[in-house]
């Protein structure tokens, strides 16, 4: 695992470009080499003050924040050590998709 050695801000939050995210643990972000991370819940808001407020107060800084097609998901999430794992809990959870860390790629889970 590797975390970085400052917090986020609302400025690294309006960064995100579409279609990407990050994820946090303690305020800081991090990244596994290996495994799967699915969240089970979270919610969708429109602006990155928004995102880093449910982030801090909601979730104490330990959450995933993803950007897409202008809208802020905020969700506290997980890792697990297999695909079929984290599909699992991503469909029984209606989560579009969970992330691979060893290729930063996402899997659908298809509802």
């Amino acid at each position: 695992m590797t975390t970085s050695t400052h917090r986020i801000n609302v400025r690294s939050i309006r960064k995100l470009a579409n279609n990407d995210g990050m994820t946090l643990r303690n305020g800081k972000t991090v990244q596994y080499k290996s495994g799967w991370q699915v969240a089970e819940e979270g919610c969708i808001v429109k602006t990155a003050e928004q995102a880093m407020t449910i982030a801090r107060s909601v979730y104490g800084g330990n959450c995933g924040i993803w950007y897409s097609d202008g809208l802020y998901y905020v969700d506290p999430s997980r890792r697990v050590n297999t695909k079929r794992e984290a599909l699992s809990i991503g469909k029984e959870h209606k989560q579009i998709s969970v992330l691979c860390w060893r290729t930063m790629g996402l899997a659908y889970c298809e509802q």
